[in-house]
């Protein structure tokens, strides 16, 4: 996450950079839950890694704004997004495992919310400076993605066309193409990203969000499997952010993200329980 280097740094609270390695420490544990579920890994672990997501997708929305550089900010999300397509395909076939299905890829979420974030800034610069081209192409890739969402619900929605469809098409389609229907966390992490930019300077409103995301998860689905809700506290983080970017840090999650999946995962093979 790319945050604004020549910020002055706060005097209290934590930094990007902090906010970050706490965030990943519990995406460990959320992962090993992942990995190792039927080798008996305690379930709250997982409790842990609920606050994850809204963390990271926080951050993004952060370095959005401050990078200098949004062009490179969006390909590296976008190059991270085929990579571990690419990288868990091809480690999955290799080392099948039953117990585990290997499909995490936040980059795609990511990469996606950048997307709105841009069509956003296009709309709104184009209306403020009076330059309707600006804002068209904005309403366009806002248009686009959602056409393409439907399509992807339209194929969802019939068995003969999913039946009939060879692999290589499925792959590209609902793997290799960055969609809100098919992204890790759908539409609403999307969504929360585009609000935490919006609102990016009124951070009481996007906590508030955060946690009416997570009083909702809870009503809408009430009992103990439904953990999901948890990902409340990361309004805690979010609220104790200093602005600052802080130490380091400016590549650590696009190589440790992958990369203690994949370990973890690899782990997990040799260890599969017998039977």
């Amino acid at each position: 996450m790319t945050l604004n280097e020549t910020q002055a740094p706060a005097k209290w609270g934590l930094t990007g950079s902090q906010l970050k390695y706490i965030a990943a420490a519990l995406m460990v544990f959320d992962h090993v839950h992942q990995m190792f579920l039927a080798n008996g890994a305690p379930g709250w672990f997982t409790w842990l890694g609920r606050p994850v997501a809204p963390i990271f997708i926080f951050l993004c929305a952060e370095g959005f704004f401050y990078t200098r550089s949004r062009r490179k900010y969006m390909l590296q999300l976008f190059v991270g997004y085929e990579f571990m397509n690419i990288a868990s395909t091809l480690l999955s076939g290799a080392m099948p495992n039953p117990d585990v299905a290997l499909i995490n890829n936040i980059f795609g979420t990511m990469f996606l919310i950048t997307v709105y974030l841009l069509a956003f800034d296009l709309i709104r610069g184009g209306i403020a400076e009076k330059k309707a081209s600006r804002a068209v192409l904005g309403a366009a890739i806002i248009l686009v993605s959602l056409l393409a969402a439907a399509a992807v619900l339209a194929l969802f929605g019939s068995a003969d066309i999913m039946a009939s469809m060879p692999r290589w098409a499925f792959i590209v389609i609902f793997k290799m193409i960055p969609n809100i229907m098919t992204t890790e966390g759908g539409p609403i992490m999307v969504l929360m990203g585009v609000i935490f930019y919006v609102f990016r300077e009124k951070r009481l409103l996007q906590a508030g969000f955060l946690v009416l995301c997570s009083i909702l998860t809870f009503i809408s689905a009430p009992g103990d499997s439904n953990v999901q809700w948890l990902m409340g506290i990361a309004a805690i983080g979010m609220l104790l952010y200093n602005g600052s970017r802080g130490r380091g840090g400016k590549y650590f999650f696009y190589v440790f993200y992958p990369a203690h999946i994949y370990l973890l995962y690899i782990a997990a093979y040799f260890l599969q329980p017998a039977g």
